[in-house]
């Protein structure tokens, strides 16, 4: 009999997925689900009207015309080096996905949670409410990459006993690599749609999202958008269809436990011949959808070490007790950080130490008197060297200083700060979108000085930087950015980033 944790979960996932209300999923899908994570866009970029449940594009057995439309590019610092770049849809056909999704939600399920598949994802993309049976939560998956890994600390731990070997291994560029063809594939079996009665036959839902993911990408058949909850579900549903078939070939009864967090595979294995095989396997199965797995990223380690995020326990010993810190100990503990960063580059180290910087009600530990504000701001700032996507996490913490001591002394050393990077940046606009689009509202939220005029050409940037929304889609049923003002009374940065936040929530 399986028993193990990650069943447990999947199990329950299932249940409080099945009890979601259409309604409640399309709503969700098209305002929460709509942008990519809070930590990616400041809060201006906000879903606050959507239309009655509708179609936009109706189609008929053999004719689906739906008008091709280009992304909004959105990017991300994914290192100092290279950029991930998120898609923000045109909003009908973005509507039209998620009314499809919510329309064939019961045969989406049966594909998500088959009673015979035994590689147990870790991400759903819908947020879920255990206390509230078929009600949908506010937080989004990517705080669950951090959960997913305490579950392989955890989870896995129980089961570890058993095994000797772990593989770990993910999908090689894996939203831009995604065929829009697999989807129908994914949804009512490769060998069905293949046939050529069936290839444009719209009356199968997989085909019309196949057309609605072509048409919102400029018609191209290679790539999704990376950030919508649409796409983290169809990737679901696309990677389901590659577990189903890795389930009969890696069966747990031969000495496999298999789980996934995205295109990030996990799997447990009693000898390193049966790890190589689950490699094999698993390129295999990927390639049937035009996928690869990513040879870098790919190992096979003894237990129990490959279960433990080596950082982790660094940081635990450098990590002082919660409470105010002193000048001193701010420094010694930030110094520590970023020895543990140099050992281990691109682990999250940076994100934790940002994160336990506060307690739960945002309160800081930092210094707070005037002698080592301007230091400790000075210090906050230079980590954003060591990790660009922290920025926004940074200059949360300042809003919160500027909140704790708000007099003109520390309006100016805010302001003299941020300009200069703003100044500098701005030199090379192209580069830097991410870092201007966070000063631009950071300053003019909590109404500080911009010293320079700037002319930007990027969409997102101009958006914050006019506070205006014409420059993102227009359509008058949609309502989907909000002014500075209204973001900043609705809620504050540190709330709006906060990817470790534990709610209530599944």
């Amino acid at each position: 009999m399986i028993s193990n944790q990650a069943r447990k979960h999947f199990l329950k996932t299932k249940r409080l997925a099945k009890s979601l209300d259409h309604n409640e999923i399309y709503k969700w899908l098209l305002t929460e689900g709509y942008y990519p994570e809070n930590y990616v866009l400041p809060p201006v970029f906000f879903v606050s009207k959507i239309p009655s449940r509708k179609r936009y594009y109706s189609y008929e057995t053999k004719k689906y015309s739906v008008p091709p439309k280009e992304l909004i590019e959105v990017h991300f610092p994914k290192s100092d080096l290279a950029d991930r770049t998120f898609g923000i849809i045109e909003p009908t056909i973005h509507n039209d996905i998620a009314y499809e999704i919510s329309e064939n939600w019961d045969q989406i399920i049966n594909i998500l949670f088959d009673p015979h598949n035994r590689v147990y994802s870790y991400s759903f993309p819908i947020s879920l409410d255990a206390k509230n049976i078929g009600e949908t939560g506010k937080l989004r998956s990517g705080r669950m990459i951090y959960e997913f890994l305490e579950m392989a600390e955890c989870d896995l731990i129980a089961e570890a006993y058993k095994y000797k070997y772990l593989v770990k291994t993910d999908i090689k560029n894996f939203y831009p690599s995604i065929y829009t063809h697999s989807i129908p594939w994914a949804l009512h079996g490769k060998a069905i749609i293949r046939k050529p009665e069936n290839r444009k036959n719209y009356d199968f839902f997989g085909n019309r999202l196949d057309k609605l993911f072509q048409k919102s990408n400029d018609e191209c058949t290679n790539g999704i958008a990376i950030g919508p909850a649409i796409s983290d579900l169809i990737a679901e549903i696309i990677l389901a269809a590659v577990d189903f078939q890795l389930s009969h070939k890696l069966l747990e009864d031969d000495g496999y436990l298999l789980v996934r967090f995205k295109d990030d595979y996990r799997v447990l294995c009693k000898d390193e011949g049966s790890a190589q095989k689950a490699i094999k396997i698993i390129q295999e199965e990927l390639k049937d959808y035009k996928l690869t797995l990513n040879e870098e990223k790919t190992e096979i380690t003894n237990l129990p070490e490959g279960l433990f995020r080596p950082w982790k326990s660094e940081y635990l010993k450098i990590n002082p007790k919660k409470g105010k810190l002193n000048f001193s100990q701010f420094q010694e503990f930030y110094l520590n950080v970023l020895n543990i960063d140099k050992t281990y580059p691109n682990t999250g180290v940076i994100d934790r130490f940002l994160a336990d910087l506060r307690d739960k009600k945002y309160n800081l530990y930092i210094p707070s008197s005037m002698k080592d504000i301007d230091r400790s701001i000075s210090l906050l700032l230079l980590l954003a060297d060591r990790r660009i996507k922290a920025f926004p996490s940074i200059l949360a913490i300042i809003e919160e200083i500027f909140k704790e001591n708000s007099n003109e002394d520390i309006k100016k050393i805010i302001e003299e700060h941020l300009n200069a990077l703003l100044d500098k940046f701005a030199q090379n606009p192209e580069n830097n979108r991410y870092l201007i689009t966070w000063i631009v509202y950071f300053l003019k939220s909590n109404k500080l000085q911009i010293n320079h005029i700037y002319t930007f050409s990027d969409p997102i940037e101009k958006a914050v930087y006019n506070n205006r929304k014409d420059t993102l889609f227009q359509n008058p049923d949609f309502a989907i950015f909000r002014s500075i003002s209204k973001s900043k009374k609705a809620i504050s940065m540190i709330e709006h980033i906060d990817i470790f936040k534990r709610d209530k929530n599944f």
